[in-house]
């Protein structure tokens, strides 16, 4: 039964569990860059990246490494961030989160008018004790509703997230596997800050060239 002492909380606590659900949508919307950023990356060290042998070894530690072995390395934040097909599903990405925001912002804005009209009834003793009740078990349903939008919503982003990093992931592994046969090198690696190459010589750096020649294919084979 609802009284005047618990109606301002029950609209607090709907209120409460209504802005708890877009902050775990914004969570995962905003926080989304960074997430992939760090998977994405560390994906391609684990492909990229040779056994650490070489440095280990002090007789390999004397041989010419680009001359003899084929060995050079791309940095990947340059390549990744710089890449023509993420800049492309980047902003497809965005556009799909806006949209989902957009709706979810709008529902939650129409419980929370529902919420204060529930308790405006309910304090000026325009509704019978039958009808508040009535009332407050459909306000709790809209708020169960609302949390599970916001997880779905979060869902289908991770989703669509997972799924344009394997495809930039595939685009890359493919071209430089090709680049690699076309230049005759043995190992390409990939530098970031948390990889394991603790020093590469800028000598060994392919970055630009491969970051030109992998938009260059993107654009071909996007017309």
């Amino acid at each position: 039964m609802i009284n005047s002492m618990n109606r301002p909380i029950v609209a607090a606590a709907a209120q409460s569990a209504a802005l708890g659900a877009d902050s775990q949508f914004k969570t995962a919307k905003y926080g989304m860059d960074f997430a992939m950023k760090r998977v994405f990356l560390s994906v391609i060290i684990s492909i990229l990246t040779i056994n650490m042998f070489y440095g280990q070894n002090p007789v390999l530690q004397s041989v010419p490494l680009i001359a003899d072995c084929g060995i050079v390395y791309v940095e990947i934040d340059v390549l990744t961030e710089n890449y023509l097909m993420t800049i492309d599903l980047t902003a497809e990405l965005d556009e799909m989160a806006n949209s989902l925001e957009v709706d979810f912002v709008n529902r939650q804005e129409k419980f929370q008018a529902n919420v204060r009209d529930y308790q405006l009834r309910a304090e000026r003793g325009l509704e019978t004790r039958a009808r508040l009740e009535i009332i407050y078990e459909q306000l709790v349903y809209e708020e169960e509703q609302l949390i599970e939008l916001a997880e779905s919503y979060r869902e289908e982003l991770e989703k669509a997230q997972a799924f344009m990093q394997n495809q930039i992931l595939q685009a890359i592994m493919d071209y430089l596997k090709e680049y690699g046969k076309e230049k005759g090198y043995r190992y390409i690696l990939g530098n970031t800050f948390d990889a394991h190459i603790l020093y590469a010589d800028p000598a060994l750096d392919v970055t630009a060239e491969v970051l030109e020649g992998l938009n260059v294919w993107y654009r071909e084979n996007n017309k």
